[in-house]
């Protein structure tokens, strides 16, 4: 029998089409981002991940090998870290012509890296506030003796959650460093914006934008890697400092801080909170002036800003990109090398 006489390959379960129900989470899906091993699906306050067959089982070994999708996270396309670091990467990255290829997939990819440590944080941050309530209510309610406290309210596992955010943090910063080499040819990686400041300085000069963003908030980013190496790598005289809950000398109570030894006691709960708005700043800004000096200047591409009366609430991006039409050239450009 010759070649066009063969029977075509039959198609076995996995081959078929399907379809799935994700039925947790509020209101229908908003947007969806492919990722390297599965496809991740958003409704306003849930994040879905599906599978398939092909990520599941890549060679191919068992012809019923299932589509499965779980939860991944309880927050979705409307909570900042999400739409800002995430989804509006990408939409900006998809949107614009680049003077060179840029491999959009790895952009993404370490999108989503930065996104799911500062998830993390999040979480982090979010059961410390929690407790920190209760404490605070059980506190204000408790009979409070005059020379005795027998039960203090504390914050559970604190150390725990503090060093999760910490490893987080840096995971997260180091992340978005790792946004440089994916548009930028540099001799290699870094993980703080102190040495990368350095770096883009040598390579692009001391008033570029993306050197003056970087040395803007080197010390935000000096700040949270400080804390989590005085932890890891603590020395006499230097190491990271966690405090929970306490009764001052006056008798009032202080929520849990932390510091650096010989720095001055911050408060965690505070900290954490405005950390993770500095470092989805961090995010969205690096991967926009990375997209900024890479542009096709043939094409009048513009990053705008959205006034907060025009975001969407269902995914709040910050900043998308636009065509300055007055700019545009009634000739056709040029092939793009």
């Amino acid at each position: 029998m010759s070649e066009k006489q063969k029977a075509p390959r039959r198609l076995i379960p996995r081959d078929l089409g399907g379809s799935i129900k994700l039925a947790e989470g509020t209101g229908g899906i908003i947007t969806m981002c492919p990722c390297e091993r599965f496809l991740e699906v958003y409704k306003v306050d849930t994040t879905f991940r599906i599978e398939t067959p092909e990520t599941i089982d890549p060679d191919r070994t068992n012809p019923n090998a299932p589509m499965v999708a779980t939860v991944a996270d309880r927050i979705g396309s409307a909570h900042p870290i999400v739409a800002r670091v995430l989804l509006q990467g990408r939409e900006i990255l998809t949107s614009v012509i680049l003077r060179a290829t840029v491999n959009e997939a790895a952009v993404i990819e370490s999108l989503h890296s930065v996104k799911e440590a500062l998830v993390a944080c999040h979480k982090a941050s979010e059961h410390l506030s929690q407790h920190l309530k209760t404490a605070d209510e059980k506190w204000a309610t408790s009979q409070r003796p005059e020379r005795v406290i027998s039960s203090l309210p504390q914050v559970p596992e604190l150390d725990v959650v503090a060093t999760q955010f910490l490893i987080s943090a840096k995971r997260a910063i180091a992340g978005i460093c790792g946004l440089v080499p994916h548009f930028l040819v540099v001799e290699r990686p870094d993980s703080n914006f102190d040495r990368l400041g350095d770096r883009m300085e040598k390579l692009l000069g001391a008033t570029a934008p993306i050197t003056t963003f970087i040395r803007k908030y080197a010390d935000s980013s000096r700040y949270l890697i400080e804390l989590r190496n005085g932890q890891e790598h603590p020395k006499l005289g230097k190491a990271t400092v966690i405090q929970n809950v306490r009764v001052q000398a006056d008798g009032s109570v202080a929520a849990p801080v932390w510091f650096v030894t010989g720095e001055i006691p911050r408060p965690i709960h505070a900290e954490m909170s405005a950390a993770i708005d500095t470092m989805i700043e961090m995010a969205e800004l690096m991967l926009i002036l990375l997209v900024d000096e890479c542009l096709d200047k043939r094409w009048p591409f513009v990053v705008e800003e959205l006034p907060p009366s025009e975001r969407n609430a269902n995914m709040p991006v910050k900043y998308k990109v636009t065509v300055d039409t007055s700019r545009l050239r009634t000739d056709k450009p040029g092939p793009i090398r």
